[in-house]
C-alpha cells in the first residue's frame, strides 16, 4: 500500500479547539502545503507551508482559521496527519483521510445511527466535479426508511444532523459520483462527551474483521452489519491475549444490511476478537468508562488497518498513552518499534516476538515518555491500537486510533 501525499480533514474552525500534527513518513525532505477552505464555497480561508525532513513533525497554527472550513495537506513525499478537536471532555480525533488509507471513496458506510444521540455528519467532495450524493438510511433490520439526495460542488461540504435523517436508529450508506470523505460526530451523555469516525469505504468487501481489545475493564458495545446482497452467516471468536486460544464465541445470521449487537459483556477476560462472514461486513466498537469513550471500526486488511508497517502520528509525554499490537498472521511476528522525537530523531527501539493471534501491550513508560511519533515494523500482518488518556483540564477524556498502514 503506497503512502498518501494528499490528506483531508472535513472540519476545522473556531467552534472547537483544533490541533493538527502532520509527519513526513517518506525518505526525503518535502514541502508540505496546508490549505483551509470555506465549507460552503470551497474558497481558501487560510494557508501555511513548511519543509519537513524525513519523519519530522509539524503542528501548523490552525487556531488562525476563523471560519468553519475543511483542510487539505499536500506534499511530494508520503505524509500522515492526526487531528484532535477539544471542548472540555469532548475530544474527537481523526487521522488525515486519503484514498490510500481507505477513508476516501465513492461508497461510504456508517454502522450506527442513534436517535436522540445528537448525530452530525459532514461530507466533503474531494473530486474535480460536482458530487451527486445519495444517502440511504436503514433501520437495524436493514429496511430502507429514508433516502436523501444532495449535490456538493468540488471541495465543498454538506452538513446534516439526525433530525434531517428522520431520527432513526440504524445505519447510513452514502453513494457518490465523486470521491468523498464522510465524518460523523455522536454526542453522548447530554453533550458531556463525543466520539467521531470517518465513513468506512466498503467497495473492497471485507469478510474478516478484528477488534484488538475487548474485556471486563470497559463496557464494550459492538455492532456488526452485513453489507452484502445475500444473507450472511457471521461468527465471532474472542481469544486469550497470551495464548491465542478461544475463550468465547457466538454466531448469527444476518439479512442484507441487518445489524447484530452480540453480548460482549459475556467475555470475562481481556481478549481480542475476530469476526468472520461469508459475505461483506462492517463493524463498529464503543468502549465506555464514564466520560472516557473510545470508538473504532472493525479492523481489516481491505479497510487499511492491517499491515506490516504501521505509523502513529503522535505519542505525547504526560498523557497516558497505551498501545496494543495484535498479530493476525500465521506465524510469529517479529516486531520492531521505532520511537522518534518531533524532529525525526530515533530515541528508542523496542523488540518483541508475538505469537499468532496474541497481543503485546506497551505503555508510554516503556517507550521512554517521548513526545513524537511511533513506527512499528513487523514480519507478519498486525493491527495496532493506541489509546491516549488526557490529563489536566481535559481529564476524563480519551481518544483511540489504529496505526496507519504505510507499507510501500
Amino acid at each position: 500500500m503506497p503512502g498518501a501525499t494528499t490528506l483531508f480533514f472535513p472540519e476545522v474552525g473556531p467552534s472547537w479547539e483544533d490541533w493538527v500534527q502532520v509527519t513526513n513518513v517518506g525518505n526525503k525532505s518535502t514541502k508540505v502545503l496546508a490549505i483551509a477552505r470555506h465549507a460552503g464555497n470551497g474558497q481558501p480561508t487560510w494557508s501555511e507551508e513548511k519543509t519537513l525532513n524525513s519523519f519530522e513533525c509539524w503542528t501548523p497554527n490552525v487556531e488562525a482559521i476563523k471560519q468553519n472550513s475543511s483542510m487539505q495537506f499536500t506534499a511530494d513525499q508520503a505524509i500522515v496527519a492526526e487531528r484532535h478537536m477539544h471542548r472540555g471532555t469532548n475530544i474527537l480525533d481523526f487521522v488525515g483521510a486519503a484514498e490510500e488509507y481507505e477513508t476516501v471513496g465513492r461508497r461510504l458506510f456508517f454502522p450506527e445511527l442513534v436517535s436522540g444521540a445528537q448525530d452530525w455528519f459532514r461530507f466533503l467532495n474531494v473530486g474535480d466535479a460536482d458530487a451527486m450524493v445519495n444517502m440511504v438510511i436503514r433501520n437495524r433490520n436493514g429496511n430502507v426508511v429514508r433516502q436523501l439526495h444532495h449535490r456538493i460542488p468540488p471541495l465543498c461540504c454538506w452538513d446534516i444532523s439526525e433530525g434531517g435523517m428522520g431520527n432513526v436508529t440504524g445505519t447510513v450508506e452514502v453513494q457518490s459520483t465523486q470521491p468523498i470523505v464522510g465524518e460523523r460526530h455522536l454526542h453522548y451523555q447530554g453533550g458531556k462527551t463525543s466520539i467521531g469516525q470517518f465513513g468506512q469505504v466498503i467497495t473492497d468487501a471485507a469478510t474478516t474483521l478484528y477488534l484488538p481489545e475487548v474485556g471486563p475493564a470497559w463496557h464494550d458495545w459492538v455492532i456488526v452489519v452485513n453489507v452484502g446482497r445475500e444473507e450472511a452467516k457471521v461468527s465471532m471468536i474472542a481469544r486469550d491475549d497470551g495464548t491465542g486460544k478461544a475463550v468465547w464465541s457466538s454466531e448469527h445470521s444476518l439479512r442484507p444490511f441487518q445489524c447484530w449487537t452480540p453480548d460482549m459483556e459475556a467475555i470475562k477476560i481481556k481478549s481480542s476478537v475476530e469476526i468472520r462472514s461469508d459475505h461483506p461486513i462492517v463493524a463498529e466498537r464503543h468502549m465506555h468508562s464514564g466520560t472516557s469513550i473510545i470508538d473504532l471500526p472493525g479492523a481489516s486488511a481491505e479497510g487499511g488497518h492491517v499491515g506490516r508497517r504501521l505509523f502513529f502520528p503522535e505519542v505525547y509525554t504526560g498523557a497516558h498513552d497505551w498501545f496494543r499490537l495484535l498479530n493476525v498472521g500465521e506465524a510469529n511476528a517479529m516486531i520492531n518499534i521505532v520511537v522518534r522525537d518531533r524532529n525525526g530523531r530515533v530515541l528508542k527501539q523496542l523488540h518483541n516476538n508475538i505469537r499468532p493471534f496474541c497481543c503485546w501491550d506497551i505503555d508510554e513508560k516503556r517507550m521512554g515518555d517521548v513526545r513524537g511519533t511511533v513506527e512499528i515494523q513487523s514480519t507478519q500482518p498486525i493491527v495496532g491500537e493506541r489509546h491516549m488518556h488526557y490529563t489536566g483540564r481535559h481529564k476524563g477524556a480519551v481518544v483511540g486510533e489504529y496505526g496507519v498502514v504505510i507499507d510501500e
